[in-house]
């Protein structure tokens, strides 16, 4: 069934989580409802929520999901702007790790010719993003279920890797690993939009410092303009090649 982009007003509340529990189970509506509860406790969100980020995204990914971004005119410059960036580099090809439903995917190939490859460890993710990307006709988009801190690639396989809202969703160790991923898998540039601010599930990492106490250049550092707080957004693109 085709993904539909279209948005209606949301149904009543007890209808919602009927709908929650008859379509996706009963541990799909108790994550939502944890979601929807908790915020004023950020450590138990982290703890009851958040303790398995691939769960966390797999319960979180989907038609809901979806809609919810779609429904968001920022998201979607956003990723006009970051794509723009990316495809002003020229790469030849491109893996986004933690590609999700395939937004930045579709705004990529508007813009370049490169092959494409999208990576992302929640199944429900990975479903919704070949459903969008098929709806809207993009061709030349291959997509892999894995994990970004051991990816099934090559040294060298892709001229750009790139991550958005990926590293910071994960604990310093893990986050640790997908960077070095990244710089493995990547020929000439690794780029991320990785915001620094904290959460439940966020963690707040400088990516761009990072890749610099690494003795790797920087050729491009700076808040995305679109976003609200220019102290905690961070685009960057780290030059491999010298």
């Amino acid at each position: 069934m085709p993904m539909d982009t279209t948005f209606a007003a949301d149904p009543p509340l007890p209808l919602r989580a009927w709908r929650a529990v008859r379509e996706r189970g009963p541990r799909y509506a108790w994550h939502k409802a944890m979601r929807r509860t908790l915020g004023r406790w950020p450590s138990w969100k982290r703890r009851l929520v958040y303790a398995d980020p691939r769960e966390y995204w797999t319960l979180r990914g989907g038609r809901d999901y979806f809609r919810e971004q779609e429904g968001q005119v920022a998201r979607t410059l956003r990723a006009e702007w970051i794509a723009g960036r990316l495809a002003a580099y020229r790469p030849t090809s491109i893996l986004e790790v933690g590609c999700g439903y395939g937004k930045l995917l579709n705004a990529l190939r508007e813009r370049t010719d490169a092959a494409l490859t999208g990576l992302d460890f929640s199944p429900t993710q990975l479903g919704s993003a070949r459903e969008f990307l098929a709806s809207g006709g993009v061709e030349g988009v291959s997509l892999f279920l894995g994990r970004g801190d051991r990816l099934p690639f090559a040294d060298g396989s892709f001229d750009m890797v790139v991550t958005s809202a990926v590293i910071l969703h994960n604990p310093p160790e893990v986050a640790e690993r997908i960077r070095r991923e990244v710089v493995r898998v990547a020929r000439r540039f690794a780029a991320h939009n990785e915001e620094m601010n904290l959460s439940y599930n966020r963690y707040g990492y400088d990516t761009a410092a990072w890749y610099r106490a690494e003795g790797i250049r920087i050729a491009e550092v700076g808040p995305i303009p679109m976003d609200a707080d220019s102290a905690t957004s961070q685009f960057c693109v780290a030059r491999l090649d010298g």
